[in-house]
């Protein structure tokens, strides 16, 4: 017993959550690290790359607020929220869950599979309750599969979140390429006299006229002949 006392080794740092902290200093310590963040990238990528580290900012910035792309950062930024609220309880429960994007996957997968099965055979609201349904389904057994493991044999469930991530991603990739396997190929193209070829391209035209309010008249007696 004396033994195990004297190899006990007191931690080299300690983190603690701060309580009743000012709003002010809150938000300065935010700032510092945005800001220490942006300085440690900004040096990483002029040594690995060269260039002018403004240059790459602005470029993010382009790419996530620049034209056409608003609405899009703010989707994925709403998938991101959502996401970490679904893992909060997780976390509040200390089961670090790092396999929140598998679960979404699954639930994506689901949701796929029930537009393609059920899709025109019910009533569109049915449908969205249906795929709902599943996609919260499909969530809960990809999640309830790393608890079971962990409360069963104890594994860590950090790693074991992260590698089903790759095991959902491989699911989606294989169930894509299926899918792609099972369209239906186009047609071969044909060849075809060069009288019936011009004809065609005549009355192409022709269409193409009426659809600007104006017929051209030699290419009209040209498809007539």
């Amino acid at each position: 017993m004396h033994k195990s006392k004297q190899h006990l080794r007191e931690p080299l740092i300690y983190i603690t959550k701060r309580d009743n902290v000012p709003l002010k200093t809150s938000i300065l310590i935010r700032a510092a690290a945005i800001v220490l963040a942006l300085a440690v990238c900004a040096v990483v990528s002029k040594v690995l790359t060269g260039d002018n580290p403004l240059s790459l900012f602005a470029t993010v910035l382009h790419g996530a607020f620049g034209k056409g792309r608003t609405l899009v950062t703010i989707h994925d930024i709403a998938i991101l929220l959502c996401i970490s609220l679904a893992v909060t309880p997780a976390f509040r429960m200390r089961f670090w869950n790092t396999g929140a994007e598998g679960q979404t996957l699954m639930g994506c997968l689901a949701t796929a599979y029930c537009m393609f099965t059920f899709g025109g055979k019910v009533p569109d609201w049915t449908l969205i309750l249906i795929m709902i349904t599943a996609a919260v389904l499909a969530g809960i057994v990809w999640g309830i599969i790393p608890a079971f493991c962990k409360a069963q044999w104890g594994t860590n469930e950090t790693l074991f979140t992260l590698m089903m991530n790759y095991v959902a991603i491989q699911l989606i990739e294989y169930f894509l390429n299926r899918l792609q396997r099972r369209r239906p190929r186009p047609a071969v193209a044909r060849l075809v006299p060069g009288s019936l070829r011009r004809r065609l391209s005549a009355e192409h035209r022709c269409r193409r006229a009426a659809d600007h309010r104006y017929v051209h008249l030699p290419a009209l007696q040209q498809a007539r002949v």
